[in-house]
């Protein structure tokens, strides 16, 4: 079996948002079907990331401006 790794290609959302909202957003990510990993860059200034494969990157997305209206956060890159 080839133990070559796969190189793909991610695509980024950042959002920031409350730091009480952080595990909010793991939560909802992982109710959608994991379309993308959580991360949490800086949880002091709540600043999290969802790492999406081109194919999820829309639904990704999408969940980020579900985000933005259910809990108030922003999405800082990609910009609009």
């Amino acid at each position: 079996m080839d133990k070559t790794p796969i190189n793909i290609p991610a695509k980024r959302v950042i959002l920031k948002t409350d730091p009480e909202h952080i595990a909010d957003i793991h939560s909802i990510v992982e109710a959608c079907g994991n379309i993308a990993i959580v991360r949490t860059l800086e949880p002091d200034i709540a600043v999290v990331e969802l790492i999406a494969t081109p194919d999820t990157f829309d639904e990704a997305m999408e969940i980020s401006r579900a985000i933005e209206n259910l809990l108030g956060a922003e999405i800082v890159h990609p910009g609009s």
